[in-house]
């Protein structure tokens, strides 16, 4: 299970109710809601419903889920919501609260993705989905599966 705390800018990967890993991360700056078009990290239970990227190199950079075939190495010095390396892409598990209509996750385009602005993990500075470094998306994405649960408060 996967549950990340908001307050904490942390991500924690959890085996039989145990913590074995945690990543510092970056939500939202517009901070937690589920409505589309808000920009905001969804809250709620959450299911992992597709993992993309396995195998593309740290830095990969994506666009619409789909490589580009370039990479990101450095920090660069803008606001842009780069998605880079791995997209674990989440759908809401709670009919009317992060399923379903304008609240849905999976249609909102919600990910835990990596990033190559990693001055800004520890603080709520994304659009919406959940920033990782590169290296830790990518070994979060080696340790879960299909419809791992994802639990954001």
């Amino acid at each position: 299970m996967i549950f990340i705390n908001t307050s904490e800018q942390k991500l924690y990967f959890l085996e039989e109710n145990t913590v074995k890993y945690d990543f510092k991360i970056s939500t939202a700056s517009n901070g937690l809601g589920c409505k589309l078009n808000s920009n905001k990290t969804p809250i709620g239970l959450h299911t992992v419903i597709s993992k993309i990227g396995d195998g593309l190199p740290a830095g990969t950079l994506f666009k619409n889920r789909i490589s580009t075939n370039k990479l990101i190495n450095e920090n660069p010095n803008d606001n842009k919501d780069y998605i880079t390396s791995r997209i674990i892409r989440i759908g809401g598990l709670e009919e009317g609260i992060n399923k379903g209509g304008d609240v849905d996750t999976f249609m909102r385009l919600i990910y835990i993705h990596g990033t190559p602005h990693t001055d800004k993990l520890g603080y709520p500075e994304s659009h919406g989905c959940i920033r990782m470094s590169d290296n830790d998306v990518i070994f979060l994405f080696n340790l879960i599966n299909y419809k791992t649960l994802v639990l954001i408060y």
